[in-house]
């Protein structure tokens, strides 16, 4: 993409700006106004270029000055200054992030010795398609297919469905206080403060600001599904994320209290039904951090949240689980008999995860191990549910993790019958198709969020799912209506919001149905509007925000998009 002579300019203020940026006591007004004008940029594409270049010229910055000899306080106000320059975080908010994450930023520069801009940016601004010439193209070796494959679409079962409840994104937090400021400078509120406004004012059983949710609404969620459905469920799937997404503040010993309270809840609440949980991106201190296994030192390595997880999840997981839980937070369990769940730690792609720029060739062999249980599981004639905490073609999955990944699902499609995921908090599907594009192969499916986080109303899914194939049959979605749960301080009233097979009139979840289901969102907007409604589950604030022709469109695109290059050009 070729830069134009004023985006030249922009580039040469931010390399002039970022220059004089180390000995300067304050920002340069020129530098604030090129970052400015970057987003002033119409055409996404030159947007990008400028973005890609503007991220080299600092990381350079960043790698020379370390090496030169800054010690860690100096490497603290440079990157408190490039924090102020490019986000607006704000001073709280970036000298919390700067202090939690600096001793691993300077181990990567330390040790990495052929670490360039072109690794960092490519690695951290993916969505903005920067390139690294020097990236390699890792992949992980696949088995070939078996002469003959099952015929995976047939529905007919001689069992009452197995019931699986899905909660994910729950986003707990501890110090969310009713009627303080929901409207705050920084990246979460409803904390403190007192509101401006009325209306401002955090809302008793959460609020559609960025904001989390008070204890009191999670053990209403759990009470709720206790009282009312738990006795249909046969087990249940937490797709990750616990902890609050105020991550300039965390801590180890404050996240693995956190961890342990809602898994104290999770069992005392739900005592006789088999849990299967994963981990999501906010477990870790710092916040999406998951370090590769050759990093030994304690106060970097991530180690603990995978012992963590494997002691709290010892109460629903056999014991042969224990050993690839300590390895990377993964398992796989025979739930009965022909029926396999693989739960993945997903957040090993996630590109928010710094730990990739020092090592990315599928982190903790977790993909290579993914082939072989897959591989068993077809020789023993088994069916596969995976969960996964980051969605297949997540913009912010690592490309050629996201990609290997594609490439394992197609390949034992028969064998999976279906993903469930969380990470986005919005109620979407990812569908594959077969190499050619000719059929769907695999359907996953988003359990959305409980936290409203950001505009959201909470919910939970129940699946329907098929016990010979374990493929899903049909499932609900409940809600409640935030706006209407904070006019009182009486327990929110769930309520069932669609059923997926009358919602969209289909005769049934089989793979030929999606694709039938597909051609009918391509041609008929009322169908897309009716996703877009349940995607962010009839929150009064996102359906008066709307979702124009434009916006339907990419939802479109985004149903498809099961890897990482496709969802960047949708």
């Amino acid at each position: 993409m070729k830069i134009n002579a004023q985006q030249k300019g922009i580039l040469k203020a931010i390399r002039d700006g970022v220059d004089k940026l180390i000995a300067s006591k304050h920002v340069p007004i020129s530098l604030t106004k090129a970052v400015q004008n970057i987003s002033k940029i119409e055409n996404n594409a030159e947007s990008d270029a400028v973005i890609c270049e503007t991220c080299k010229t600092v990381i350079n910055h960043v790698i020379q000055y370390r090496r030169s000899g800054a010690n860690k306080d100096s490497m603290k106000v440079y990157f408190k200054k490039l924090c102020k320059t490019f986000t607006d975080w704000g001073d709280t908010a970036c000298q919390g992030y700067i202090d939690i994450e600096i001793d691993t930023a300077l181990f990567i520069i330390d040790n990495k010795k052929n670490l360039t801009p072109d690794r960092v940016c490519a690695i951290s601004f993916q969505a903005q398609k920067c390139s690294d010439p020097g990236a390699k193209n890792w992949s992980v070796p696949l088995p070939p297919p078996p002469k003959k494959q099952e015929n995976k679409l047939e529905l007919k079962y001689d069992e009452n469905p197995l019931k699986i409840l899905h909660l994910t994104d729950i986003h707990y937090d501890p110090l969310y206080k009713p009627g303080s400021n929901a409207l705050c400078d920084e990246p979460l509120c409803c904390q403190s403060g007192v509101p401006v406004k009325s209306q401002d004012a955090a809302g008793y059983w959460g609020d559609y600001n960025v904001c989390d949710m008070p204890k009191h609404s999670v053990v209403d969620l759990l009470d709720h599904i206790k009282t009312k459905h738990l006795k249909d469920v046969d087990f249940i799937y937490y797709t990750g994320d616990i902890i609050s997404h105020k991550s300039w503040t965390t801590s180890k010993d404050e996240n693995i209290k956190t961890i342990k309270e809602i898994y104290g809840l999770f069992a005392s609440t739900f005592v006789n039904t088999t849990i299967y949980p994963i981990l999501g991106n906010h477990e870790p201190h710092p916040t999406d951090f998951y370090s590769p296994g050759n990093i030994l030192q304690n106060q970097l390595s991530t180690q603990w949240i995978f012992n963590l997880s494997a002691s709290e999840w010892s109460r629903w997981l056999p014991k042969n689980t224990q050993g690839t839980i300590r390895n990377g937070g993964y398992y796989s369990v025979l739930a009965r008999p022909g029926f396999r769940i693989i739960a993945l730690n997903s957040n090993f792609c996630f590109t928010s995860n710094l730990w990739l720029i020092y090592e990315d060739e599928d982190p903790r062999e977790q993909l290579a191990w993914l082939v072989e249980e897959l591989y068993q599981a077809e020789k023993n004639n088994e069916k596969v549910h995976i969960l996964s905490h980051i969605p297949p073609g997540e913009i912010l999955c690592h490309k050629r993790w996201s990609n290997q990944f594609h490439k394992i699902v197609n390949r034992f499609a028969h064998v999976i019958s279906a993903q469930f995921n969380g990470h986005t908090h919005i109620d979407e599907l990812r569908i594959f198709f077969n190499e050619d594009n000719s059929k769907v192969v695999n359907v996953a499916f988003n359990g959305a969020s409980f936290t409203t986080f950001v505009g959201f109303n909470p919910n939970f899914k129940i699946y329907q799912v098929n016990p010979s194939t374990a493929m899903v049959i049909d499932y609900d979605q409940y809600i409640f209506n935030l706006t209407k749960a904070n006019q009182y301080k009486t327990p929110p009233q769930w309520y069932k919001q669609y059923s997926f097979k009358e919602a969209y009139d289909l005769p049934d979840l089989s793979l030929t149905s999606f694709g039938d289901l597909l051609k009918k969102m391509s041609g008929d907007d009322k169908v897309l509007w009716q996703y877009f409604r349940f995607l962010v589950r009839d929150s009064d604030v996102k359906l008066k925000e709307g979702c124009n022709q434009k916006c339907l469109k990419q939802l479109l695109c985004y149903i498809t998009a099961v890897e990482t290059a496709q969802s960047v050009n949708c």
